[in-house]
């Protein structure tokens, strides 16, 4: 027998094949602090969180899949599909004491599926980036007993990205724990170009490329508290220390020629730390939803053999609030959509010339429904600021937007005609 998939099906398949390329090989950042570690860490939520301070530990996974927690999983509705996609852009400005620079990025951002199995347990699966690379340093260097110096470029480039499978169970009445596992994989370069055309020679590029893979296993829980019209959610997270799988090739070259190439493994060098979080929200009837989570990644017990570069613990904040006026289809349109506000403030793990770097962010968006309530168009704007002047260190201003598709359909009953 044929089997009659619905539309949403054959839109889904289109979009993960259009995506699964690209993800592999985009630069989703320019900014000069993530040529340090393990480049500048992407956060993994979409604009639904993003809008409201990247908030969601204690969330739930009713109306769009919260990946912050994995427990909030076991709030899908039964017989019925969530698939989301999006893409984000960034606008950044970059100040020094006497010089400013800019820069414009646009790539996709995740993918994500999510179902409920049976009454206890819920899964998906789903595709984000982790962390990204992209800087360009234009110099001066000398060689050793020549007083002439010369131009030097250096660039780094690369991502690590994210394939995770969550599953989320409910061993009890109105307690869920969730685990995801994911896979990490994917590389980062730094190619040293020296222009030594000016001294009569032949010039010389340097290139190290580490590529990384290894799985990372997060654990989350979640509790529900009904009172009346208001239900009050506790989560929090719980994340592994991981070392990642390293295989560096170090290649030294000429215009002509490859003059030396050299490939090493290691373990251990490259670490995501142990991270814990906590978080809740409070939610009044169908109209108002109030989150905030605090956590902390324990980066001071790791280093990485980086010269002025100290690893500091990152404590971060975030919070925000959701407004819906209206859920009655009869109402203008404008009283269905859902507003958000949010606000996060996050110290880096980055500690440059005895300053920690930081990072403050306001947030809105909006939740434009569509098809009936069900799906939803999402839509977020981040201004933020990181980073300082002080100590000819960089500031970057940024501007965010965040678009988003999340598309909830029946797929597991068969329509009644009378």
């Amino acid at each position: 027998m044929k089997k009659n998939y619905p539309p949403q099906f054959w839109l889904i398949i289109g979009c993960i094949l259009m995506v699964n390329g690209p993800v592999l090989s985009q630069n989703n950042t320019s900014s000069p602090y993530s040529m340090y570690g393990l480049g500048e860490l992407r956060f993994q939520s979409n604009p639904h969180n993003s809008a409201m301070g990247n908030a969601g530990i204690g969330m739930a996974s009713d109306n769009f899949l919260n990946t912050l927690n994995p427990a909030s999983y076991s709030t899908l509705d039964s017989m019925t599909f969530l698939f989301e996609m999006g893409v984000d852009g960034q606008f950044s400005e970059y100040k020094s004491r006497n010089k400013t620079a800019s820069s414009l990025d646009a790539n996709f951002s995740y993918l994500a599926l999510g179902l409920r199995i049976n009454r206890w347990v819920s899964a998906g699966f789903g595709l984000n980036p982790y962390s990204s690379t992209g800087y360009e340093i234009n110099t001066t260097s000398v060689i050793g007993g020549i007083q002439q110096d010369y131009p030097l470029s250096i660039i780094g480039s690369g991502d690590i990205s994210r394939a995770y499978f969550t599953t989320s169970f409910t061993p009890i009445k109105k307690l869920s724990l969730g685990l995801k596992a994911s896979y990490l994989f994917g590389n980062q370069s730094q190619n040293q170009y020296h222009d030594l055309t000016k001294l009569g020679t032949v010039s010389i590029s340097n290139e190290t490329t580490d590529y990384f893979n290894n799985f990372y296993w997060e654990f989350g829980i979640q509790y529900q508290l009904q009172h009346k019209s208001s239900t009050l959610r506790l989560g929090a997270i719980y994340n592994p220390r991981q070392q990642l799988q390293t295989r560096r090739v170090n290649t030294t070259s000429n215009s002509a020629d490859v003059i030396l190439q050299y490939e090493e493994e290691s373990t251990g060098e490259f670490v995501i730390p142990e991270e814990i979080g906590l978080g809740f929200s409070w939610q009044k009837g169908t109209n108002l939803l109030v989150a905030m989570d605090v956590g902390m990644q324990r980066w001071s017990d790791e280093s990485y053999d980086i010269l002025g570069v100290e690893l500091n613990n990152n404590p971060y904040f975030h919070g925000g609030m959701e407004y819906l006026p209206s859920s009655n289809l009869r109402d203008a349109y404008y009283k269905r959509m859902n507003y958000r506000l949010g606000f996060q403030y996050a110290q880096s793990y980055l500690n440059l010339r005895d300053i920690q770097l930081d990072e403050v962010v306001l947030s809105f968006g909006l939740g434009l429904p569509i098809q009936n309530q069900k799906s939803r168009i999402d839509m977020s704007f981040e201004f933020g600021k990181q980073g300082t002047t002080n100590k000819n260190l960089i500031q970057e201003n940024f501007f965010r937007f965040r678009l988003g598709f999340s598309l909830k359909d029946t797929w597991f009953s068969r329509p009644k005609y009378n």
